[in-house]
């Protein structure tokens, strides 16, 4: 009986040897991909300005309301223009080509790119609009002449005095950090010499001995006083005394110009008066940060880092990052952060890749809620990749079959035409709190960008294991 058994086992080898050969990806498959994507990313990118409507260098975006909402109206879908995602394809692809330098075709791209970035600076900050004129008058009386420029989205269509003055943000740590890497990596690809932004910028915005709380943290259960890194690069409503009723009344009486939550005309507006701590945002502030060398002179270094280990402690996988709805967000952010040198994280960054585990579907997905744009399988796998990704190359064991069946979901997934492939886009960014399930952003070439980095890393690994 043994004997047949043994045979039996002998016979079967090869058909278990040809099942992990078909789970591999095909390498030139894999690369022909990514070559295809980055065709699409050179010209899907605008090339001409049509002032308050596109800009040149940016790629498209679409700003969506997906239900109605009292305050910003029906269901609607309209082209945006902001700093976020030009910065964030720019640095996919400033990093593509810095991996590999022979990809020139990159370089004019990465220059119209970096060009329009500039237009959201203030000094060295970013802001997440551009600065355009208002919709209307913002006041009732005593408007200025002429009226001053505010910060909007360009095309989506705001009509209430309300609503115009909660859109002129401030600039905020999120752009800042992805505007000065773009500098940094302009720096290094063209030889350039721009300035980038302090450390001391980020220390003199953290959380510490705040009256103010903002309500979603509170909301979330997180505590005051982390001494992480705050959202906003601005001044926030300075309370009296530190009372955690106060937030919600507030909030709730945000029609009436007494309450502190209330927008002024003309002046930038910390969304319901008061700052916020964001896992995601506190992440991509120390990738920064040790990507341009700072780290150690950081005073928020440590509470940061401790502040994200605890919401990952607490499972707050889906709702950690304020302005990020997909489910996969903060395991990117998180494994970007420790990739870059943040080694703190590293037991963080393990819990992660045990969260991911555990998270992944039979078909090789990774999802969001059901809500999230039909639960988002593409950009929720292409974070929970490029992740995986991350940590593997930082020495975190991770199974080559966990990577091998995302990156062959991503490839079944992908929208060919002619010479060029792309992939549609998926939800990366929201208006946070209130709204954060409802006001959304998303682009094909935001995640076609994010996907073809995935390639590339996929392709460098493989190839330095062989």
């Amino acid at each position: 009986m043994l004997w047949k058994l043994l045979l039996l086992f002998s016979f079967s080898l090869p058909l278990f040897a040809q099942k992990d050969a078909t789970d591999v990806p095909d390498e030139e498959k894999v690369q022909r991909l990514l070559d295809a994507s980055l065709r699409f990313l050179i010209s899907s990118q605008e090339q001409t300005t049509i002032e308050g409507k596109q800009y040149r260098g940016e790629w498209r975006v679409q700003m969506e309301l997906t239900e109605p909402y009292f305050v910003l109206g029906k269901r609607k879908k309209v082209r945006d223009s902001n700093c976020f995602t030009v910065a964030a394809i720019h640095n996919f692809l400033a990093e593509i080509y810095l991996n590999d330098t022979s990809l020139t075709q990159l370089k004019p791209t990465l220059r119209l790119a970096f060009s329009e970035v500039q237009s959201y600076a203030v000094n060295e900050k970013y802001n997440f609009w551009k600065l355009l004129p208002p919709n209307r008058k913002l006041k009732l009386f005593d408007n200025p002449k002429p009226l001053p420029l505010v910060r909007r989205p360009t095309n989506y269509p705001l009509r209430s005095r309300l609503i115009n003055n909660a859109s002129n943000v401030p600039e905020d740590a999120d752009d800042t950090s992805l505007g000065n890497l773009a500098k940094h990596y302009h720096n290094l690809i063209f030889g350039t010499n721009f300035s980038i932004i302090s450390h001391e910028e980020f220390d003199n915005y953290v959380d510490n001995d705040r009256k103010n709380i903002n309500w979603y943290n509170l909301l979330m259960h997180e505590t005051s006083s982390t001494g992480a890194y705050l959202t906003w690069l601005h001044p926030e409503y300075r309370m009296w005394i530190k009372n955690p009723i106060q937030p919600f009344v507030n909030n709730l009486f945000i029609f009436f110009p007494g309450s502190s939550a209330t927008p002024r005309a003309y002046e930038p507006w910390i969304p319901f008066g008061s700052n916020d701590v964001d896992a995601v945002v506190n992440a991509n502030i120390l990738t920064y940060l040790s990507t341009t060398n700072q780290l150690n002179t950081s005073q928020g270094l440590p509470e940061s880092v401790q502040m994200i280990e605890g919401r990952i402690d607490k499972g707050m996988w889906k709702v950690a990052g304020i302005y990020y709805p997909n489910s996969c967000h903060i395991h990117y952010a998180v494994a970007r952060a420790y990739a870059s040198g943040i080694t703190d994280l590293e037991s963080t960054a393990e819990k992660v890749r045990n969260h991911l585990l555990q998270s992944q579907q039979p078909d090789g997905s990774f999802l969001s809620r059901s809500w999230l744009n039909n639960a988002d399988s593409v950009q929720t796998t292409a974070y929970a990749l490029h992740a995986l990704l991350d940590l593997k190359k930082s020495g975190i064991s991770v199974s080559d079959s966990l990577i091998n069946s995302s990156v062959n979901l991503l490839m079944n997934k992908v929208v060919a035409s002619k010479n060029e492939s792309h992939w549609n886009g998926g939800v990366y960014f929201s208006g946070g709190t209130v709204i954060r399930n409802l006001l959304i952003w998303h682009s094909d070439a935001y995640t076609t960008a994010l996907i073809a980095k995935c390639l590339q890393s996929y392709l460098l690994q493989v190839r330095e294991k062989d």
